[in-house]
């Protein structure tokens, strides 16, 4: 017997709820620890959510908030939030937030180490630490990043250019391109999805 077209639409529709907290097909979440705690990151489980906060704004003043391009330079992959996911909870780099503090511990994504984008911006002994960090070593004056570690950075949106700042900063100091990567969605397309934010400690 034919399913007449509106019980068929009852029934995909009824499946679609059943499932609505999916992040994708046969993954419902992931666990990321941040500050000493694990957070299960996983997507809204009401359908009918709506961003009511600053990331529900659809323009911001230009300058400086200007569209980011997709590829923000050549070499440097961009990624979605599958690949994100994918990135922190199998450990495969050191996930930055590059945003200023006053963004950061607002609200940020699990398992993100802040790091502001103007850090890399000017030489200073705070940036030295930070190098060391994701592997560089200096050498002569001028640093060595074979052993450099991969990184994924983001900011606020497309519209947000605190990451890419930080990105073309790392460049021309010598980091290498194949080893770092861009979240271009940032805090804004990843709330719009519905996905788990947090409100990091600030440390005293």
């Amino acid at each position: 017997m034919k399913l007449s077209y509106f019980a068929a639409f009852a029934i995909s529709t009824a499946l679609a709820s059943a499932n609505h907290a999916d992040i994708t097909a046969g993954l419902s979440y992931v666990n990321v620890k941040a500050d000493g705690k694990t957070y299960k990151i996983e997507r809204v489980n009401t359908p009918n959510t709506y961003l009511n906060n600053t990331y529900a704004l659809t323009s911001r003043p230009s300058p400086p908030f200007f569209v980011q391009p997709f590829i923000v330079t050549e070499g440097v992959e961009t990624y979605g939030e599958l690949e994100l996911l994918d990135f922190i909870s199998k450990k495969r780099g050191v996930f930055i937030d590059a945003r200023l503090p006053n963004w950061y511990f607002k609200s940020a994504i699990p398992g993100a180490r802040n790091i502001p984008f103007k850090l890399f911006l000017s030489p200073s002994a705070e940036l030295n630490k930070v190098l060391k960090s994701l592997g560089g070593v200096k050498k002569n004056g001028a640093w060595d990043f074979s052993n450099a570690k991969t990184i994924l950075l983001y900011c606020n949106g497309a519209w947000c250019g605190q990451s890419p700042t930080a990105i073309h900063a790392l460049a021309k100091l010598g980091y290498p391109k194949d080893k770092m990567k861009y979240y271009r969605g940032g805090m804004q397309s990843w709330q719009l999805l519905g996905l788990t934010t947090y409100v990091p400690k600030e440390k005293k």
